[in-house]
């Protein structure tokens, strides 16, 4: 709660939005056919959401690609540690939020039905700013109620994804190390459905949160072997800003080194290289979003 009420409620919109585009099965079909999903298109709007983002960008771009080339929220053409380059993706994240480059993705592989679902979505959030106008007469009232959360919204998710996909290792093949590029919190302050433990809700997407415990110990050679990104007794947002401003000695402080024979130096430089390093350049990464194919 030390970010805040505001921040706190914002929060809790996307967690539940986030959730009902993720399980449709979350309501009984009968509101679901008539209300639809509550915090995601009803209630979302007054938290900068546009309707249907989370069930069509978030499930079918987002966790099809997890994070990779091709992604909406792609992050790994650019150095998670700089506040300038954490501007261009601000940039990015508001074209994701907007829609836009989502209709592009989804127009670019054939995707039509998700197409007309979200462009559906958008011109319903741009009609209730209409709206709110033409009650009001007051574009001031407008923009610090229902305009400011989407900018609010913006800078929060950004600022999640940095902690979620802020590392990247690759192996001798080429391939990401799913281990690293998603990260797992574990014993959390702040945790909602399970999505602290972010490799499982992308890579062991059906394993009930309450099993993660399980799954984790499961895990541990794997963790091991790539010294996994996995930190503990911390929340995502102080995560998320332990990467952004360079704070490796707080956040050593938090990394489970399963090995136990890492020195802190070697964590804090592994850290630190995992968070600088890019697989492409933001220029060509930028030309692809302007026209996504396959």
């Amino acid at each position: 709660s030390w970010v805040g009420m505001g921040g706190r409620m914002m929060g809790a919109a996307y967690a539940l939005a986030h959730k009902e585009g993720h399980n449709r099965s979350l309501y009984k079909k009968w509101i679901r056919n008539t209300v639809g999903n509550i915090f995601e298109n009803v209630l979302g709007p007054i938290y900068g959401n546009v309707p249907w983002n989370f069930t069509t960008s978030h499930v079918f771009i987002h966790h099809r690609l997890d994070g990779g080339a091709g992604d909406t929220f792609y992050l790994w053409d650019l150095d998670r540690t700089s506040i300038t380059h954490f501007m261009l993706y601000i940039y990015r994240i508001a074209h994701h939020m907007l829609g836009f480059s989502s209709l592009k993705f989804f127009k670019g592989h054939g995707h039509q039905s998700k197409h007309d679902l979200l462009e559906k979505g958008m011109y319903a959030y741009w009609s209730i700013a209409l709206v709110f106008v033409a009650i009001t007469r007051s574009f001031s009232f407008v923009f610090w109620i229902y305009l400011q959360p989407f900018i609010c919204m913006t800078y929060f998710l950004a600022l999640l994804n940095i902690g979620f996909h802020g590392f990247i290792e690759i192996d001798s093949n080429g391939n990401n190390i799913r281990c690293v590029n998603s990260t797992c919190i574990i014993n959390g302050d702040d945790d909602y459905y399970g999505e602290d433990d972010h490799m499982a809700h992308h890579y062991n997407i059906n394993v009930y949160y309450r099993d993660l415990p399980a799954l984790q110990a499961s895990k541990v050679e794997e963790f091991k072997k790539h010294h996994a990104s996995v930190f503990q007794h911390l929340s995502i947002l102080e995560l998320s800003i332990f990467i952004l401003f360079g704070l490796w000695d707080k956040l050593a402080d938090h990394y489970v080194d399963y090995t136990e024979k890492m020195t802190r130096e070697e964590i804090i430089k592994m850290l630190q290289v995992r968070a600088v390093r890019v697989e492409t350049s933001y220029e060509k990464y930028e030309n692809y979003l302007a026209n996504p194919t396959p």
